[in-house]
């Protein structure tokens, strides 16, 4: 496939990167020099140095005959314009996608929704990490969170704390719990490595797990991975942002108690303003005093959102340090994430990242009904339907060659998990949960989709 890219920044590194390991034929644009350079020195795609609002530099990347558009600038109008122009060019077809922050052109009365401007889907990235935040805090002792369109299924991740009921228990062992039917452990976290269990793998204190579970499961899961996690009754989100304000506006009709920190004066006025019950403080959270007018010793969880990731850092150390029980950072730099992950911090999020994701989601389209990312491994999880006369269905799973670290998550039939072991074989158009790895992702597609 075609593909041209306009954004040379993380999102466009990183989805230029994953795509062109994938073989697709990869176009770049972007406006600076620097990032064009770099992007042409690590990946084998063509490139162009221009602004994608003019014709001529997205005619001499190809628009006429790219199959899709990624718009993925820091500018929303410039990826609205390219996404404009390229309809211009070649059949209705070709797919545009656009990241978009801005709340007016994303949101359910946007006028990009009816008034054909030419985006098929707009991506954006506020959205997704609030509602991955939301996801979080409604699941005690979580700090990874995915839910699949399909059926009560859902991901989580979770620290395991020294006391951990599972603590010292191999795999082979689990087996003997009540309610495995309902859980499936797929990766293990521990220090820079991913772990895909066996049945001799044991798990170990700060460990990260990865776990495949069933809602209606998950209450009596929680217990065996961490006795004291309790329900979310308090947050402090520093900085009223976009992001801040976003969540704080989707927590108004929740229990969950906010409070807001901003420096920034003429900021705190307009968030006090907007928000009916949340309180909000004038000041800076690097100062003790005012994290303790904000009580975080009774916080649960201290939210970093500004646009500075070292302030970020900063400020959720200080508060861990004086009360609060966990923490979630932001940052914009991917490279970050791995990094922060190693201090004391217990969430990071990334809204490059998180956007690459869902871009990628739509390009991988067929019979892929959701992706995602485990934390910052290159670990994916794939929710695929199983096409009828495709390798997948009505064969012994045994049977099935699987790439060497692809794992059979579960199967939803009719609208419930299943685990592999309790099953003999998939259905046509069933949706089935796997696990993989970016280069073997079109190996596990070809399994699902139907022989031509």
């Amino acid at each position: 496939m075609k593909i041209l890219i306009i954004g040379a920044g993380a999102v466009g590194f990183s989805i230029a990167k994953q795509l062109s390991a994938e073989g697709h034929d990869i176009s770049v644009v972007d406006v600076n020099p620097k990032l064009i350079r770099k992007i042409s020195e690590k990946l084998d795609v063509s490139v162009i140095t221009g602004n994608a609002t003019s014709p001529s530099v997205l005619e001499s990347a190809g628009v006429q005959e790219a199959h899709m558009v990624l718009a993925v600038t820091t500018s929303d109008e410039v990826n609205i314009v390219a996404c404009i122009l390229a309809s211009k060019y070649g059949n209705d077809k070709k797919i545009k996608i656009a990241r978009i922050r801005n709340s007016e052109f994303t949101g359910n009365k946007s006028i990009l929704k009816d008034n054909g401007f030419c985006v098929d889907h707009m991506i954006n990235p506020e959205h997704i990490i609030v509602e991955s935040i939301i996801k979080i805090l409604e699941t005690p002792g979580a700090t990874f969170a995915v839910d699949f369109p399909i059926g009560d299924v859902i991901l989580r991740g979770f620290h395991v704390p020294d006391d951990a009921p599972l603590v010292g228990l191999k795999f082979s062992e689990l087996e003997d719990i009540e309610y495995t039917d309902s859980f499936l452990i797929v990766y293990i976290q521990r220090d820079d490595e991913m772990i895909t269990p066996s049945h001799s793998t044991t798990i170990r204190p700060d460990d990260t797990i990865f776990v495949l579970i069933s809602k209606i499961g998950l209450p009596y899961f929680l217990p065996m991975v961490n006795r004291r996690a309790d329900e979310v009754e308090k947050v402090i989100i520093y900085k009223a942002s976009r992001t801040g304000m976003l969540l704080a506006e989707r927590l108004e009709n929740s229990p969950i108690a906010v409070t807001i920190i901003e420096p920034e004066k003429d900021k705190a006025e307009m968030a006090a303003a907007s928000l009916r019950t949340a309180v909000v403080l004038h000041g800076d959270a690097t100062e003790i005093d005012v994290l303790k007018d904000a009580a975080v010793e009774i916080t649960d969880i201290f939210i970093a959102l500004s646009e500075n990731e070292q302030t970020n850092l900063l400020t959720s150390l200080l508060a861990k340090k004086n009360g609060a029980k966990k923490t979630i950072v932001l940052t914009n730099e991917p490279e970050l994430v791995h990094i922060i992950n190693q201090v004391d911090v217990d969430v990071v999020v990334n809204p490059r990242l998180v956007t690459a994701s869902a871009i990628l989601q739509h390009v991988r389209r067929g019979q892929i009904l959701s992706i995602a990312k485990l934390g910052d491994s290159e670990a994916e999880a794939i929710e695929l339907i199983a096409e009828e006369g495709s390798e997948i269905v009505r064969k012994p799973l045994q049977k099935i060659r699987f790439p060497k670290k692809t794992i059979l998550g579960a199967i939803i039939r009719n609208n419930t998990m299943l685990l592999p072991k309790g099953i003999e074989a998939i259905n046509p158009g069933e949706s089935v949960v796997v696990f993989t790895l970016p280069d073997d992702i079109e190996r596990v597609q070809a399994l699902f989709s139907k022989k031509k």
